[in-house]
């Protein structure tokens, strides 16, 4: 029999999850529509939490995306989605640009893009542009709404790269689905909402049983002996090096309590 992938859970589903989990009273809801009472504080729960989960870094993979545009000829703030094109480049999902990615190619260049340094209009506005030059540019300054202002003004149409960070997806309707990782958010949104509910309900074994999914579990002094869900996803979607968030051993903890006293400097009673 052929293994299948894990399948993203629809907001209904997350729900009717999240009604098993806490043992709620009652049929499971059907329909995030017209739900009411405790059924609409479980579809609550599971919208919050799955949009909580996706704010809680502005660098998980899933957010960023990638975005290839044209400057437009002698335009200080167009972008474009094709070379001397009209149609606009700048995304309806956009969140924040990333600054560090920024990219331009020279004139019949296609192949070998030079660095675009980016700047924030606050950190320029009392600079004095030449509005009259117009050349490759060699920066482009993001304005408060995000769009742009090139720095030379482009002489001709010029092909350019950027990464940015989305919005989050908002669920809305019974088949939407997160796009949070399935493998992960299938479990962690659950999680999430259960502990909500657990608050809401001064349910301790609800919210504890919730973190413990989470958080995973620590040691006396702090270190974790056993990473939860968050640590797992954070792993996968964070831009980590070395899978440093499951790694062991190699906790720093600090304590106040070690040693005797310094008398003067260099003269130490106490031990190592």
């Amino acid at each position: 029999m052929a293994l299948t992938p894990v399948v993203a859970r629809t907001y209904i589903q997350l729900v009717q999850d999240l009604f098993r989990e806490v043992g709620a009273a009652g049929v499971a809801p059907t329909t995030i529509a017209g739900a009411t009472g405790e059924a609409a504080r479980l579809v609550n729960y599971v919208h919050d939490a799955e949009l909580e989960i996706q704010n809680l870094w502005v660098d998980w993979k899933w957010l960023r995306k990638t975005l290839t545009f044209y400057t437009g000829s002698q335009d200080r703030t167009g972008i474009y989605t094709t070379q001397g094109g009209a149609v606009s480049a700048y995304p309806t999902d956009l969140a924040e640009w990333d600054w560090k990615s920024f990219q331009i190619y020279p004139a019949g260049n296609t192949t070998t893009p030079q660095p675009l340094v980016t700047t924030e209009w606050q950190d320029v506005r009392n600079q004095i542009f030449d509005v009259t030059d117009y050349n490759q540019p060699w920066r482009v300054i993001v304005m408060p709404d995000n769009t742009f202002r090139f720095d030379n003004i482009p002489d001709q149409s010029y092909q350019c790269y950027a990464e940015y960070r989305s919005v989050p997806y908002d669920l809305k309707a019974d088949t939407d689905v997160s796009n949070i990782p399935a493998r992960f958010g299938n479990r962690i949104i659950v999680e999430w909402a259960r502990m909500k509910y657990g608050l809401f309900e001064s349910a301790a074994e609800q919210t504890a049983a919730a973190k413990l999914h989470i958080y995973g579990t620590l040691d006396d002094a702090g270190i974790p002996t056993n990473n939860g869900l968050l640590a797992a996803l954070e792993n996968d979607q964070l831009p980590n090096r070395k899978n440093s968030r499951r790694q062991q051993g190699n906790n720093i903890v600090i304590s106040t309590d070690y040693g005797d006293s310094w008398d003067s400097p260099g003269d130490w009673h106490g031990g190592w």
